[in-house]
C-alpha cells in the first residue's frame, strides 16, 4: 500500500489541474458528480471542514472529492502503518507521510495560491468581486480548499498517531507561519468535532444508601476485541508473560482473562517485570497492535487496576505513562503481544 497522496497530487500537478483547458467546462462536471462515492473514516475524526458552499457543479465536484480524499487518505494511512508491529517501521512511514509528503503538498498548494492570486477575497460571499473571471474564481475556491483539506488530513494522521512523534506536535497556525508564510487567517475553517460526553448517572442497587456511578465503571479494564470468537487467544498471552516472567508465577488463569473481560477488576495480577516493560506492553496491545478496545485515553488509568506491584502496591499513573520502550524485553514482549493481534 502507498502513501502517496494520489488525489491531492493530481490536482497540484496532474490531469485534476483545474486551471487545464479539459478541465474549464463547468457542464463537464455535472454527470460526473454523482461519481465520487463517500468515504467515512474509520479512525475518531477530529476536526471537520467548514467551508463557502461550492457555486458551481466545478466546484461541486472538486469540493466533494477533495472532502472525500481527507477520510480517504486518513484510512489509507492509519491502515498502512498499523499494519507493522515494529515501532520503527511505524515511525518511518509516519515520517514519511507527514514530513514529506504532506508538508510538500501543503508548500506546494501554498505557492500556487501565491503566483495565481487565489486570494479568499474572490470567493468570500459577503466581498464578492466582480473583476476576476469565473475560471479564476473556480480555481480560487479548489485551492482555498484544498488547503484546508491538507491542513486537516495533516493534523488527523498527527492525531491518531501522537504517541510515535518524539517532537511537539502541530496545531493548525502552525502550518500558515511556518509552510505558507501567510498570515493567521481571522476566521478557521476547521471547527473541532465535538468530543463524547459520558453523563454521569446514579443508579439504586438493593440497598438505597449504595449508589454508583457509570463513569466510575465506564474503564473497568480492558476488552480484548476478539474476546467472543477466539478467548483461547488469551490463554497463550496468559502463558507468554508467565514463562518470560513478566507476570507472578502464582496468577491465575482465570482472574487474568478477567482483565481483558471489560469487567470491574476486584483481584488485580501482579506483575513482576518492571514499570516501562507493563508501559510496553500497554502501548503495544492498546495503540499499537489495538487488540484490545479504544479506551479514549484511559489505558493508564485501566492498567493501574488491573496490574499491581509484587508487593500489592498500585502503580503510579502518570509514572506508568511516561515510562519509555524497554529496550531489552522489548522484543520479547512485541512476540508475546502479538497472541492477540
Amino acid at each position: 500500500m502507498s502513501n502517496v497522496p494520489v488525489i491531492f497530487e493530481s490536482i497540484i500537478h496532474g490531469e485534476l489541474r483545474p486551471w487545464l483547458d479539459s478541465n474549464k467546462p463547468d457542464m463537464k462536471f455535472a454527470p460526473m458528480l454523482s461519481s465520487v462515492k463517500t468515504v467515512n473514516p474509520t479512525f475518531p475524526v477530529l476536526y471537520e471542514i467548514e467551508f463557502n458552499r461550492p457555486v458551481d457543479n466545478k466546484t461541486k465536484y472538486y469540493s466533494k472529492l477533495i472532502l472525500n480524499e481527507t477520510h480517504n487518505y486518513c484510512n489509507r494511512i492509519v491502515e498502512l502503518i498499523n499494519e507493522d508491529k515494529n515501532e520503527q517501521l511505524m515511525k518511518y512511514w509516519l515520517n514519511d507521510t507527514l514530513n514529506k509528503r504532506l508538508k510538500t503538498r501543503i508548500k506546494e498548494v501554498g505557492k500556487l495560491i501565491h503566483q495565481n492570486d487565489y486570494s479568499m477575497v474572490y470567493i468570500n460571499p459577503h466581498k464578492v468581486s466582480f473583476d476576476k473571471d469565473s475560471d479564476h474564481k473556480a480555481d480560487t475556491y479548489i485551492f482555498q480548499l484544498l488547503k484546508v483539506a491538507l491542513i486537516k488530513t495533516f493534523l488527523e494522521i498527527q492525531e491518531v498517531f501522537k504517541y510515535l512523534i518524539d517532537d511537539d506536535v502541530l496545531i493548525e497556525e502552525d502550518f500558515y507561519t511556518q509552510l505558507l508564510n501567510e498570515p493567521i487567517p481571522e476566521k478557521s475553517y476547521l471547527k473541532p468535532v465535538p468530543k463524547t460526553i459520558f453523563i454521569e448517572e446514579v443508579v439504586q442497587v438493593e440497598d438505597p444508601k449504595q449508589s454508583y456511578s457509570l463513569i466510575d465503571n465506564a474503564f473497568n479494564s480492558f476488552t480484548y476485541k476478539q474476546l467472543n470468537t477466539n478467548p483461547d487467544y488469551i490463554n497463550d498471552l496468559y502463558d507468554g508473560l508467565k514463562s518470560n516472567k513478566f507476570i507472578a508465577d502464582d496468577s491465575s488463569k482465570t482472574e487474568f482473562k478477567k482483565i481483558f473481560s471489560g469487567k470491574e477488576i476486584t483481584k488485580p495480577v501482579i506483575w513482576t517485570g518492571t514499570i516501562s516493560d507493563l508501559h510496553y506492553f500497554v502501548k503495544l496491545i492498546h495503540n499499537i497492535n489495538k487488540s484490545v478496545v479504544d479506551l479514549k485515553q484511559h489505558q493508564w488509568e485501566v492498567a493501574c487496576k488491573c496490574f499491581i506491584l509484587s508487593d500489592g502496591s498500585p502503580f503510579d499513573r502518570q509514572q506508568l505513562k511516561e515510562q519509555k520502550k524497554p529496550k531489552s524485553k522489548s522484543a520479547i514482549l512485541e512476540k508475546i503481544a502479538s497472541n492477540l493481534a
